[in-house]
């Protein structure tokens, strides 16, 4: 197998020096052509046409690309078919996409150079160097490509995977047994693991690749450079005489301008996703470990500094080639800086996101005085159309400079249409703002979404009263933006108001997830309002949901519902979750759409309740949560807890599709589901201050 490696890897780099030799053998041709064609000609009994030495010089750059293709698709890639379309990751597809585009203008330069327009100086030597950046994004492509079971691999909820030695994964679910969460969270089931030989190697075959990686960037970056300098201290100088043109002499100087700022960006944004995948960004300030920090910082301003000298070579001319020469060696440095820096990034424990928002827990005055004034909007706005609504037969007039002005002064035909009137502004909004899977855009022609964009704003940000958000992701955050994913959230609490937080502060990830909420939040105005003018928000109905499903589109909802919010105790020692509803699995699996549980632990303890029981025994006799909506503090006054965001978003659970499940399949899909709540609570109550509580399952 090493031999194979060695293979593979040699054929790499005599791909890509085949490309370089050919880019440096055919400028030196440009500016020799005429005394190597005379000197061909005088040994050979016929003439030898132009177009035919300048094809054969260029043959090997336009053959080794698809050459390269073919072998590394065979053989590096294990792939049967040359062809793949759209397969192999999205980097790999980009660099094929843009490798093939580099070749095609290639093949087009040359064309016009060798059958078109021959003798024209720089074509030939543009489509050799359109050809050598093309095989060094060809090779790059090679190595990027993901095989479908390596993508597999990644997800430890695809069970018809082999897994590796992740240490991401917790448990291996191929061979998982249906038991009970306390019996899962004490005997966790082992899962395969591979030598450590195995381990050895892939170490092995990672600083080899690396190594590889180097070398090619090196080239690229040194070419231009290195041509610059032949073409100066050698044509220029010993065969002016041959050319006698010094027009194009600070051509390969723009090159080597374009070399040093283009690879270390290269470097840096392929090698990053070479080398640590999904876990690196291109843009990730102060983060990956003091060494990569570092190593960036210089490494960045080093490019900067070699880049300004070259272009200062070129706007100050020949005399000034000490700064080019200057450049290059910075450039040298650069790039074995930031390769330094690809070695040293560290990714974080087990892929895990924890992200802090708003900035500590400590609140200024201001601050604390803007959180109560969030807090009693928020909590107390239904009351508002009440007190609307029973005041309008009285005369009360919401829109008279004086609204209590005719208040008890009004006949009962006057009171009678102005409870009308109303009742039926109360209902524009179902009428002009109906409910949507998607958000609305932000634009002039939708100016209520506009306003309700500023009311989030105003109302859930990490400002005041949603200070010191703490929100954890299982998982690559790119992971919860793909699509066909189900959001079930967890528990209910009193007043799930502070989803509207979660969904704000994270629009990234949930502005594209369609919210589903109980019929009754439809029934105050104002919340009508907001839901329909914002977007992406509808009904909990079978119908409404698997409509949306329907379309591809990410859900979310709360499947304890109205049972799980009765079984709520705000302060107790435990936190209730509701676990008797399986239609959400059943509808998910119909669907085929993967589950993802978002633990909200600060819900629980949100709002109280004082009638709470009222409403429990209206609950158990009428099947409806009959009663005041009153909802307060600890100490009874009409606000929340104020307690922070600490949420916690599971791995992404992989669900097969199946029009028609048994029963065996919802069930154990369901027992999967609540044991990765469970695997997320017993990791994150610690650190998120909930370790004195208790996580129960209600049937």
């Amino acid at each position: 197998m090493e031999k194979s490696l060695n293979t593979k890897n040699a054929f790499i780099v005599f791909s890509f020096t085949t490309s370089l030799f050919t880019l440096i053998l055919s400028m030196v041709w440009e500016h020799l052509r005429d005394p190597v064609l005379s000197w061909i000609t005088s040994r050979l009994p016929e003439a030898v046409p132009q177009q035919t030495v300048e094809a054969l010089i260029v043959a090997p750059a336009v053959v080794i690309i698809p050459l390269t293709h073919v072998i590394g698709s065979v053989r590096y890639t294990h792939q049967k078919w040359i062809s793949k379309p759209l397969q192999g990751g999205l980097t790999h597809i980009i660099l094929q996409a843009v490798t093939w585009s580099l070749y095609s203008i290639a093949l087009i330069v040359l064309g016009i150079a060798v059958f078109w327009r021959p003798g024209i100086f720089g074509l030939l030597s543009s489509a050799a160097l359109l050809g050598l950046f093309a095989q060094g994004l060809m090779v790059t492509s090679i190595l990027t490509f993901e095989r479908d079971s390596d993508s597999k691999m990644r997800n430890r909820y695809n069970s018809d995977s082999e897994l590796e030695d992740d240490p991401n994964d917790e448990y291996d679910t191929s061979k998982m047994k249906v038991v009970t969460a306390d019996a899962w969270a004490q005997s966790p089931v082992k899962r395969k693991r591979r030598s450590s030989a195995y381990v050895e190697h892939k170490q092995r075959k990672r600083k080899r690749d690396l190594l590889l990686w180097a070398l090619m960037n090196y080239g690229l970056l040194q070419t231009p450079y290195f041509l610059h300098w032949f073409y100066k201290t050698v044509v220029y100088t010993c065969v002016d005489c041959v050319s006698g043109d010094k027009s194009i002499r600070d051509i390969p100087a723009f090159f080597t301008l374009i070399a040093t700022l283009g690879i270390p960006f290269f470097t840096h944004g392929i090698g990053g996703i070479l080398f640590h995948g999904r876990k690196w960004s291109f843009h990730h300030p102060f983060a990956g470990g003091g060494i990569h920090v570092m190593s960036q910082a210089a490494g960045w301003t080093l490019v900067g500094l070699a880049a300004l000298m070259q272009l200062a070579n070129i706007v100050f001319g020949t005399s000034f080639d000490f700064l080019l020469h200057s450049g290059n060696v910075l450039g040298w440095v650069a790039e074995g800086l930031l390769l330094y820096s690809l070695l040293n990034f560290k990714e974080g424990a087990g892929g895990v996101t924890v992200e802090d928002i708003g900035g500590g827990k400590h609140r200024n005055a201001l601050e604390f005085a803007f959180s109560i004034g969030q807090d009693m909007f928020m909590t107390n706005m239904h009351w508002c159309f009440v007190l609307w609504f029973a005041s309008a037969p009285f005369g009360f007039n919401l829109f008279s400079l004086n609204p209590m002005e005719n208040l008890f002064k009004v006949t009962a035909l006057e009171g009678g249409l102005n409870f009308l009137l109303v009742l039926f502004l109360c209902t524009l909004p179902s009428l002009f703002f109906p409910y949507s899977a998607a958000r609305k855009p932000l634009d002039w022609k939708h100016p209520v979404s506009c306003l309700v964009k500023l009311a989030e704003v105003i109302l859930v940000s990490p400002f005041g009263l949603f200070r010191d958000s703490k929100i954890v992701f299982e998982e690559d955050e790119e992971v919860y933006k793909k699509s066909r994913c189900m959001f079930a959230i967890a528990p209910h609490g009193t007043l799930p108001l502070s989803v509207w937080a979660l969904w704000h502060q994270r629009c990234d990830i949930f502005d594209s997830v369609c919210l589903f909420f109980g019929s009754q939040v439809g029934i105050v105005p104002g919340y009508r309002l907001w839901t329909g003018a914002r977007g992406g928000c509808m009904t909990i109905t079978k119908k409404n949901l698997i409509s949306v499903m329907k379309t591809d589109n990410n859900v979310a909802l709360v499947p304890g519902g109205v049972s799980e919010m009765m079984k709520c105790e705000p302060h107790g020692k435990n936190i209730n979750v509701s676990i008797k509803h399986k239609g959400f699995v059943r509808i998910a699996i119909q669907e085929g759409f993967d589950l993802v549980p978002i633990l909200m632990l600060h819900e629980n303890d949100m709002y109280n309740n004082p009638l709470r029981d009222f409403q429990l025994w209206c609950y158990k006799r009428f099947k409806v949560p009959v009663g005041l909506p009153y909802y307060t503090n600890k100490w009874f006054l009409p606000m929340s807890n104020q307690k922070p965001l600490r949420v916690v978003v599971g791995k992404r659970i992989k669900v097969k599709k199946q029009e028609n499940p048994t029963e065996e399949q919802v069930e154990a899909t369901h027992r999967l589901f609540y044991e990765e709540v469970v695997r997320c609570w017993g990791k994150w109550k610690k650190p998120m201050g909930y370790e004195e509580r208790e996580l129960t399952f209600v049937m």
